[in-house]
């Protein structure tokens, strides 16, 4: 199912912890070729990403990295940073073999980013899927718009123009972006078709093996297995393992109910009485998996992204 939330801004609630080595301090002086573990815990925000495609790149670089395998426990977030994960994880595998292990969730754009992955592996716990986009935009962005249009000149008749029928055009496109890398990714191992996909909905680690979202039940141990026997520099059990720690965990905020001025079908209005600009404010999409804090009258699940 698709549901609506609203992410602000982006909280940093981590503390600093350094690179944890598996059975090692530092990188073996004999130089071993070795799998590196990147960590996504918390909302795809931009700090977040970041850090794992800086990580990402230092794999594809590293002439001692042969595989990654990425741990992930997202929701997902904003859209363009869940763009920029996938991207970075798509180009990785290009190189490498990269398998994915979901912690915890791996939803919405926290699905998307690891759907180039060679493999998945999930717990019987953890949760995946969640296709879709939400929206956020201002009040003032649809209400202001004939004062807005009247009030300042413009280079052209549609600049800064903002509606509902364009706000909902924009999400089909994203929305549709969105499905075609799933499809194109993971089409192969699926056992539900475009719009069933296109549906929303969440799944338990056993159900997404059955339906394709994901491929085996195991442990981050399986998936650095998998990844090191994918692997063509590794030879046998002859491989170091090396975790790459979230410098800092950050996650969205949820707008809290009295925040949420109006929510129209799969739009959510925010109030922007509080706005230093007299401009309207930019309008958010985001690939985000979660309940609604605010008032929701009238909206069903199945009718949200």
């Amino acid at each position: 199912m698709l549901y609506v939330i609203v992410v602000v801004v982006a909280v940093l609630i981590g503390t600093v912890l350094a690179p944890v080595v598996w059975g090692l301090t530092q990188q073996s002086a004999d130089d071993d070729p070795d799998v590196s573990v990147v960590t996504l815990r918390g909302g795809t925000s931009a700090s977040n990403i970041n850090q794992v495609t800086e990580e990402l790149r230092q794999a594809r670089t590293n002439d001692s990295t042969e595989a990654v395998v990425l741990r992930v426990d997202s929701p997902g977030g904003a859209v363009a940073s869940s763009e920029e994960f996938f991207l970075a994880v798509n180009r990785t595998a290009s190189e490498m073999p990269v398998v994915s292990y979901v912690e915890g969730t791996a939803a919405s754009g926290g699905y998307f980013g690891i759907a180039p992955s060679d493999a998945i592996y999930v717990k019987p716990s953890s949760v995946v899927g969640s296709i879709g986009v939400t929206v956020s935009a201002p009040l003032s962005t649809v209400e202001q718009e004939e004062r807005v249009s009247k009030s300042y000149l413009r280079t052209g008749p549609d600049k800064a123009t903002i509606t509902k029928d364009s706000i909902r055009s924009e999400m089909e496109t994203l929305q549709n972006a969105f499905l075609n890398v799933v499809m194109e990714h993971r089409g192969a191992n699926l056992s539900l078709d475009r719009t069933e996909v296109a549906r929303g909905d969440t799944y338990l680690g056993p159900e997404a093996v059955q339906n394709g979202f994901a491929d085996e039940i195991g442990s981050l141990s399986s998936a650095v297995e998998h990844a090191a026997g994918a692997a063509d520099g590794i030879e046998e059990d002859n491989y170091d393992v090396v975790y790459h720690e979230p410098v800092e965990a950050s996650s969205g905020l949820v707008l809290a109910s009295e925040d949420v001025e109006r929510v129209d079908g799969d739009i959510v209005y925010v109030d922007a009485a509080e706005a230093d600009s007299e401009f309207t404010e930019p309008v958010e999409y985001y690939a985000v998996w979660g309940v609604p804090t605010g008032d929701t009258t009238g909206v069903s699940p199945n009718e949200t992204g």
